[in-house]
């Protein structure tokens, strides 16, 4: 069931333990059409959820071991009540984001798959950035077709409890030599469908070339509210069991708030399906 029209589609049919590979590959183009799809009531195991996110790709080992469960390192723990040494992020995406845009090779793929709910909040909101490249003003559209943009983690960097004792410039310091900003067309190309889509986002990118840092700023203000409209924010409402997927080449993400007390436990996998970009020459956009 489509929840849009330009994405997020619902399948309520389809049961990971007893899928066929023909139909995962099914669902994994389904996921680079739509950009979003959620698999609903998926009873799983840690290492069924492994083997079926294994079938789009390659799996991202998660860099920061206190987040990852302990006999599944590419299984991310959220954890809304990680206090007392348990395993997880407490607080994870809570900005407006393309996940890890800021590296090197940027993230294709992300799964989330509900282990525990709180009985209100805790949604998942979208936005979906083929939909706004599409409809850029002519003006915004000749401003940033062509360029380079700057990923940095930088900004939205959360400080650790290792960070203790450390000022803001050395823990900077570090995080330019372990996370280099990386640079990346302000426009992609999907590798899979040819589509294009506004690859700029308010939480990793802080520059757009051949501008200053005034101009530069401006524009992506302009470029965030255009994108941020109500309209174009879909709001995901989750239930037991369901299984997130969505495609970071298309769309932005951000977690809602919730209080420390709420009880919501997930498990996230990236996936690298392969590549992140196509090579071909941008097509002209018709405004």
């Amino acid at each position: 069931m489509d929840l849009t029209d330009t994405f997020v589609t619902a399948v309520t049919d389809f049961d990971i333990n007893t899928a066929s590979l023909n139909e995962i590959r099914a669902i994994q183009e389904l996921v680079y059409e739509r950009k979003v799809v959620a698999l609903k009531n998926q009873r799983l195991t840690r290492e069924g959820y492994q083997q079926f996110a294994g079938c789009f790709g390659e799996l991202e080992q998660f860099r920061l071991k206190n987040y990852h469960d302990p006999a599944f390192p590419n299984i991310l723990v959220i954890n809304n009540r990680n206090g007392g040494g348990a395993t997880g992020a407490r607080k994870l995406g809570n900005m407006w984001h393309s996940d890890s845009s800021y590296l090197a090779e940027p993230l294709p793929l992300t799964m989330l798959h509900a282990q525990q709910l709180p009985e209100a909040g805790g949604d998942t909101l979208f936005v979906d950035m083929q939909s706004v490249y599409d409809d850029l003003p002519r003006d915004l559209y000749e401003r940033v077709r062509n360029r380079q943009a700057v990923h940095d983690v930088r900004w939205t960097y959360k400080v650790k409890e290792d960070d203790v004792g450390e000022s803001i410039q050395e823990i900077f310091t570090r995080l330019e030599q372990t996370f280099p900003a990386s640079t990346r067309p302000t426009v992609a190309i999907h590798p899979r469908t040819g589509r294009e889509s506004l690859y700029v986002n308010p939480g990793y990118t802080a520059h757009i070339s051949g501008y200053s840092p005034e101009q530069s700023q401006a524009l992506l203000d302009q470029l965030f509210a255009f994108a941020l409209t109500p309209e174009r924010i879909f709001n995901y409402q989750w239930e037991p069991h369901d299984l997130l997927i969505w495609d970071n080449r298309s769309v932005w993400h951000c977690a809602t708030e919730l209080p420390r007390d709420a009880q919501r436990v997930m498990f996230r996998i990236g996936v690298n399906d392969g590549e992140f970009f196509a090579k071909d020459e941008l097509k002209e956009h018709v405004a």
